[in-house]
């Protein structure tokens, strides 16, 4: 399964996987084309993250494949990231 992670600023996020993360990067890059502008990122039923995106800001997203079976402790890592998918980490 393919995990989207959202750098913008040097802060990240997670993006859930039920979000088609192609569909999120064309409708950034029209934005920006355009000139900028707010693309929400993602939305859950308690949370929206927007960006303002603008020409010249950095922003990238990373695909990574991870697994889907669970850990050691019996927790998927798919799990584990659905409590941050809204919040920002920093990479150490």
């Amino acid at each position: 399964m393919l995990q989207a992670r959202i750098r913008i600023d040097g802060r990240e996020h997670f993006v859930p996987p039920e979000f088609d993360a192609e569909a999120l990067m064309q409708t950034i890059t029209n934005q920006v084309r355009t000139g900028g502008g707010f693309v929400e990122i993602m939305r859950t039923p308690d949370r929206a993250l927007s960006v303002l995106v603008s020409p010249g800001m950095s922003l990238s997203i990373e695909l990574v494949d991870v697994d889907d079976e669970a850990s050691p402790d019996g927790e998927s890592e798919r799990t584990a990231a659905v409590q941050s998918w809204v919040d920002s980490f920093e990479m150490l």
